[in-house]
């Protein structure tokens, strides 16, 4: 593992020059990657200070080109950041050139603390930090320049740089957030809805779905409270869609010749295919319900996704010419060999996970009426399938899948509705507003319980006998393991049981000797930066990688696969470009310091989001959370964005 030579990072001053190599702590100390696509790190310069590990380094002309990325990032809006940073570029060229003077040194300190203490953003603010580190503790390489008249030796170094924020470091597509919420702050909503088309065409449903983990890393968070970013999204969406102005991002290549086959339409077969038909590859999706959107559509109840939103989004990919081939199941309909040997030149496997996880409980799998699996129970309900309905329901499980299956089925019409968990509330994996809405609309929350067996009288549930738990040590996922109480038991009288403790993935339609391996876990096994199976030309993304994560999760992983496909579609080998090779190793080293304490002024509270009055919900489908009321209200939260942009450079 690779050693730390000096680390000024975060105010952890580390200098272990000189010293034997026992001494010197490792890079994993400061959550650092060693490397970068395989080639080992000599350095690393950013926001909060310094990091060396070669020796070989100069801080002086590490420096140099740091500040020519810093010149490319900076906006121009204050002249701190633009002109301050312009000049120190120029005067540690003129140091790296050997004609530097001591009043260089003198000058690149005062203007480094002005820039610092007066630049309008973070970029401008932070910039300075490595440069007033270095001349503090790099004294020395700075004055080998001074008079030398001889240029610093650059020692064939390659230097990547990456601007990036708390919060676009903190979405797993790396979305331009403070970008998109730049324009909003403008006016210029639909250049802010082109910033995010670039990354996703799903803009309207991840405003309305995504788990927003960007907002966990905004750091308003750590002074009042966080950007609602998800809502800007989803408020330019709506803009544009309103004033006929939504429309899909435009090809970046003319047509390349090359076909690929997409299996499945859900959010990560959707989002490649977009990127691919942009890169000039004729895409085909093959689907095999007869509605496009996988679990956007057969998983998500409407009054969280309408339908003509997910719908209008879906025809902006097929407007790139896209074709979806509904009810088309690859393994039935059309083999996985027909695909390779029908002239795809590459395969992407989206299939996400669309069978439910068993509990192990008696009377699970005895085919009675009233128990159906939760993923099984959405599909229906969303597809407008007919259901059996009872009059009191138990949904097992504490994610998404069971809040979505517990609040559709008050909306059915169901008397009541028990939400059994075997754990707190606080474990609950579900998203918060979730578990809040659940509890406002009625479900009723029997936690520390599990079921132990189901009821049964005539071939139809009549109840669920569970046990109470009670929480012990922690387990693999650092949540408390719960454990049964003995004698406990109880009986939920109930004619439905709908359980939503996980979800497993088909892969039924590859062939055992195809040449893609399936993990232990029940997953494509795919190289997790190219999404690249066992199989040359084959790709995975979404959940049939991941396992059940989130929609962005999703997309992430689909616009990995896309850039590697399009780059195997024209060399033959699957490689990802520089920005997302830094975007991975940047999200590595922690961009959000939760312990950071910004001079930001607090009391300035978010906006609240309308949503559908509590006695209207149960009423039927209709969408519960409304956005926000005008462009006033966004603009108001657009303003609360402190625009932390931050740029991190790898010396390799």
């Amino acid at each position: 593992m690779a050693k730390v030579l000096f680390s000024s990072w975060r105010g952890r001053l580390i200098d272990a020059r000189g010293k034997e190599a026992a001494d010197q702590p490792e890079l994993t100390e400061l959550n650092l990657p060693a490397e970068v696509e395989g080639t080992p790190l000599k350095a690393f310069i950013g926001w909060a200070g310094l990091v060396v590990v070669d020796p070989q380094v100069n801080i002086v002309a590490a420096l140099r080109h740091y500040f020519m990325a810093v010149q490319q990032a900076s906006c121009g809006r204050c002249v701190p950041c633009r002109i301050g940073t312009r000049v120190i570029a120029d005067r540690l060229e003129r140091l790296a050139e050997g004609k530097g003077t001591e009043h260089d040194l003198t000058f690149l300190a005062s203007l480094g603390r002005l820039a610092k203490e007066s630049s309008l953003c973070e970029l401008g603010q932070s910039a300075p930090v490595p440069l007033l580190h270095a001349l503090e503790y790099f004294r020395d390489d700075f004055e080998a320049c001074l008079g030398s008249s001889k240029p610093i030796p650059e020692n064939n170094f390659t230097y990547r740089s990456l601007l990036t924020a708390p919060c676009r470091n903190g979405c797993p597509a790396h979305i331009n957030i403070p970008h998109y919420i730049g324009m909003i702050n403008g006016g210029f909503y639909e250049e802010s809805l082109a910033i995010i088309r670039e990354k996703t065409p799903l803009a309207g449903v991840l405003g309305r779905v995504c788990v927003h983990p960007c907002e966990a890393n905004c750091r308003r968070l750590l002074v009042d409270e966080a950007l609602s970013i998800r809502v800007l999204k989803r408020f330019v969406a709506d803009f544009a869609r309103r004033n006929g102005s939504s429309r899909a991002a435009a090809p970046t290549a003319n047509s390349s010749g090359k076909r690929v086959a997409v299996i499945g339409s859900g959010p990560a077969g959707l989002n490649a295919s977009y990127h691919l038909a942009r890169k000039g590859h004729k895409v085909t999706i093959f689907e095999a319900l007869p509605v496009a959107g996988g679990m956007l559509a057969v998983g998500i109840p409407s009054y969280r996704l309408p339908r003509d939103i997910l719908n209008e989004e879906i025809e902006l990919v097929k407007s790139l010419g896209v074709e979806i081939k509904l009810n088309t199941r690859v393994g039935k309909d059309i083999t996985f060999e027909q695909l390779r040997q029908e002239g795809f030149d590459a395969i992407l496997i989206a299939t996400g996970l669309h069978d439910s996880a068993t509990m192990g409980v008696e009377g699970e799998d005895a085919g009675y009426k009233g128990f159906i699996p939760g993923v099984a129970y959405l599909r229906q309900m969303n597809l407008n399938r007919e259901l059996e309905l009872g009059r009191r329901a138990a949904v097992i499980g504490g994610g998404n899948v069971a809040m979505d299956c517990a609040r559709s089925l008050l909306r059915l019409g169901l008397e009541e509705v028990y939400l059994v968990y075997r754990r707190s509330r606080a474990e609950m994996p579900a998203n918060e507003e979730e578990i809040i809405a659940a509890e406002e609309e009625g479900v009723k929350f029997c936690l520390l319980a599990n079921p132990t067996r189901i009821l049964a009288e005539n071939g139809r549930v009549v109840g669920m006998e569970c046990i109470r738990m009670e929480l012990g040590e922690p387990d693999s996922s650092g949540r408390r393991r719960p454990v049964p109480v003995k004698g406990s038991e109880f009986i939920l009288d109930v004619d439905m049981v709908i359980p939503a403790i996980g979800q497993v993935a088909d892969f039924s339609f590859l062939p055992p000797d195809s040449g893609v391996d399936i993990t232990r876990r029940g997953t494509i096994a795919a190289d997790l930066l190219t999404m690249a199976t066992s199989l040359p030309g084959v790709f995975a993304a979404g959940d049939a990688v991941l396992g059940a994560r989130t929609v962005i999760e999703a997309v992430a992983s689909a616009n990995k696969a896309a850039e590697a496909i399009d780059h195997y579609l024209r060399t033959g080998e699957a490689a990802l470009p520089e920005q997302m090779i830094m975007e991975d190793f940047i999200e590595k080293t922690g961009v959000y310091d939760p312990a950071e304490k910004p001079p930001l002024i607090g009391n300035r509270m978010r906006e609240k989001e309308s949503s559908l009055p509590l006695a209207e919900r149960l009423k039927g489908f209709s969408e519960v959370e409304l956005g926000f009321d005008g462009p006033p209200v966004a603009l108001r939260e657009a303003g609360r964005c402190a625009a932390c942009l931050r740029l991190g450079m790898a010396v390799l």
